[in-house]
């Protein structure tokens, strides 16, 4: 006579299901583990950039509330002078220069100096530069 229910057959059989249940499981895991992993990695290149960008954002402003930058500022953007300073031009052929008397030196506006060009000189200057 044969047995109709053999439960050691049956209990491998659920063995190995569970094995293999448990397998999928922790390759799932590992999985999400590693992807959480590479994301962590990158927020925190992405932390350490912000921090050095944080860090020379307050030297320049260290830098622009000084009154050196401000005085350059004001010379360069503006043209500004303090009171009896003159101005020296150097001309490029030669090695003259001279001195002009802040009073004689009329600053022009740099859309007054674009608008004095002709049309050619502003389009070989935008194509080939100054």
């Amino acid at each position: 006579m044969r047995k109709v229910f053999n439960f050691s057959k049956t209990a491998f059989w659920i063995g190995l299901i569970f094995i293999l249940y448990m397998f999928a499981i922790l390759t799932n895991e590992t999985g999400k583990n590693y992807q959480l992993r590479s994301k962590s990695d990158e927020l925190e290149q992405e932390i350490a950039q912000m921090e050095s960008q944080i860090e020379e954002l307050g030297y320049k402003v260290t830098y622009y509330r000084t009154e050196s930058y401000q005085d350059r500022l004001a010379r360069e953007e503006l043209g500004l002078q303090k009171p009896g300073e003159s101005v020296v031009i150097v001309k490029k052929e030669g090695s003259q220069s001279f001195e002009v008397p802040a009073e004689n030196i009329k600053l022009q506006d740099k859309d007054e100096y674009e608008a004095s060009k002709s049309h050619w000189q502003q389009w070989r200057e935008f194509l080939f530069g100054n």
